[in-house]
């Protein structure tokens, strides 16, 4: 469903008392019900279990949260929205009906199910916020603060891998942002020429969340001719030196091996390479620096360099947290 298509579901939603769980790129994460920490909810084995759903309504192909993607399953009822009736993402193959429009019923009065779910999420939210408040200027916190600061009109083009995850495990329920991401194959080649095509057809503001790794496979991407327009857009670039998303894996244990194989650290100073195409770079090491460091115009670049084990160790930090704030809610 496009944009207005999304907004009728969501409505519906809000007068039939439905949760709804929104990855940031599916433009449904605001209003009253829309369940922002859904990834850490599902995460929870205790919640999971107590709110197998009688019916759920998936709209566009779910990809970022595992703990979604076993929940879904559990659904007595899958009805996937597709506009094409000969293909349609179910990538946990649980679809019951595929249809192109769904008819969500009003609610008949009882909102336990809906309170239920809005308490945890609200546990799980101030319990996340509180680690990444207190974390610096993380990798999940930039992304959450990213969401936020961003003016109203803004487009916010995200990388694969661990920005994305971070806009969706972090990012709070808004308005007014417009976040696009390469979810078909998820993968790192093209993003700083795609951010570029994405910005020049946007009327408004533009900025982009990406890995280092992705930034580095296309960087010829910022080789712009004298006679092509330039966009108003503004890249933040998270370095951690190589691919941060592998140290969440088991093979991460296996040290040397890992470093070359998955770390792959590279070194590049991103200054100079900012230099060599005449753009625009600033540092930022604070979270107090960031709405200073977006604002601008045209090209130009953000750098925030991260810790790859750190990161790690704070991820797992959040999960706990969050897993014992549902718990916690449930209980209550």
């Amino acid at each position: 469903a496009g944009p207005a298509g999304v907004r009728r579901y969501v409505a519906a939603a809000g007068m039939a008392g439905w949760p709804v769980l929104s990855e940031p790129h599916g433009g449904a994460r605001y209003g009253d019900n829309a369940m922002a920490a859904y990834h850490h909810l599902l995460g929870t084995p205790e919640f999971a279990e107590a709110h197998r759903p009688d019916v759920v309504v998936t709209l566009g192909r779910p990809s970022l949260s595992k703990s979604l993607l076993a929940w879904l399953p559990q659904a007595a009822e899958h009805i996937v929205v597709a506009p094409d009736l000969t293909r349609w993402p179910d990538p946990t193959r649980s679809a019951t009906q595929v249809a192109q429009a769904v008819e969500i019923p009003v609610a008949a009065g009882d909102d336990a199910w809906l309170a239920s779910w809005r308490r945890a999420d609200a546990a799980a939210r101030a319990a996340v916020d509180g680690v990444l408040d207190g974390s610096g200027l993380s990798e999940p916190r930039l992304a959450r603060d990213l969401a936020d600061l961003l003016p109203a009109g803004s487009l916010l083009l995200v990388g694969s891998s661990m920005p994305i995850r971070d806009l969706d495990q972090a990012m709070r329920p808004r308005r007014g942002l417009r976040i696009m991401a390469n979810r078909g194959v998820a993968g790192i080649d093209g993003v700083v020429s795609t951010a570029l095509g994405a910005a020049l057809a946007h009327n408004g503001p533009a900025f982009a969340l990406m890995g280092d790794l992705t930034f580095l496979h296309d960087q010829n991407g910022l080789v712009l001719g004298p006679l092509e327009p330039r966009p108003d857009l503004c890249l933040v670039v998270v370095n951690n030196d190589g691919g941060g998303i592998f140290s969440m894996l088991p093979q991460a244990a296996l040290r040397d091996p890992f470093e070359r194989v998955f770390g792959v650290a590279h070194g590049v100073d991103l200054a100079y390479l900012a230099a060599a195409t005449g753009t625009p770079y600033t540092s930022v090491s604070e979270p107090e620096q960031l709405d200073k460091a977006l604002r601008g115009s045209g090209v130009r670049i953000v750098e925030v360099r991260t810790d790859r084990a750190a990161n790690a160790e704070l991820h797992a930090a959040v999960r706990e947290a969050a897993g014992a704030a549902v718990r916690a809610a449930l209980s209550g």
